[in-house]
């Protein structure tokens, strides 16, 4: 299942300065497409999109609660719509 997760471009920093490099979570972050081609376009630049499987937005999310609390709600978010979308299709 792929899980699709919205993040504020603030959040996502966050999260990113915060996670330790080491940690599962900061690989799923670094995989987010070419952030710096997005520059100021409206509205892209306000929010990162993350494709990730089940596991990893549950790492993410686990990762939200220590390092982003203003995250948690948003890959939550994501979780449920790609339990959703999952079982209708």
């Amino acid at each position: 299942m792929v899980v699709v997760i919205g993040l504020a471009r603030a959040d996502y920093e966050q999260l990113l300065q915060n996670i330790p490099a080491e940690a599962p979570a900061f690989a799923v972050l670094r995989r987010c497409p070419e952030l710096h081609r997005w520059g100021r376009e409206e509205p892209l630049f306000k929010c990162v999109i993350i494709e990730c499987d089940e596991d990893e937005a549950l790492v993410l999310l686990e990762a939200a609660k220590q390092h982003c609390a203003r995250a948690v709600a948003d890959i939550e978010y994501g979780l449920k719509l790609s339990r959703a979308f999952d079982l209708i299709s």
